[in-house]
């Protein structure tokens, strides 16, 4: 199975970076062949080549990063339409933060794309502006990398 995995990642932690690497690995562990690319390196990619993509992001302003957004506006429906699809992203733990996986997620439907499985939120924390995961979100990302694997391959 091949799938494409676009995501963005702006902090110069690069958390949203780090969580795309593990789904990668996992991915890649369940023998799928994963190309995975930041969002500026996705326009050469031909996502009708692809079974599944998977997007990822971090939360800003209550939505996509905007490079993503474009990057999903640019996709062609009859070119993606019953391909699978899952997404992720990286927030902070607030009522206030939103959830750009809605976003991403509705966008994907809007393509006929086939949500996989339940999207994946990494939470992240601010500590004097250096952003950290909270503990145990990388074991999460991974666990859900694991069940995304079981539901590409049905």
């Amino acid at each position: 199975m091949k799938i494409a995995l676009v995501y963005d990642s702006v902090s110069s932690a690069k958390l949203t970076a780090k969580v795309a690497e593990v789904i990668a690995k996992v991915l890649r562990d369940k023998a799928m062949e994963v190309t995975s690319v930041p969002v500026g390196d996705a326009k050469h990619l031909k996502i009708e080549e692809y079974d599944a993509l998977v997007v990822g992001t971090p939360t800003m302003a209550w939505a996509p990063t905007k490079p993503v957004k474009e990057f999903l506006d640019g996709l062609d429906a009859s070119k993606v339409k019953g391909k699978k699809a899952a997404s992720f992203d990286t927030q902070m733990r607030s009522f206030i933060s939103g959830n750009a996986n809605k976003a991403m997620e509705s966008r994907l439907r809007a393509l006929g794309m086939v949500i996989a499985c339940p999207h994946l939120l990494a939470y992240v924390k601010s500590e004097k502006k250096v952003y950290h995961f909270l503990d145990g979100e990388l074991q999460k990302a991974e666990d859900w990398a694991k069940g995304l694997a079981d539901a590409l391959s049905k």
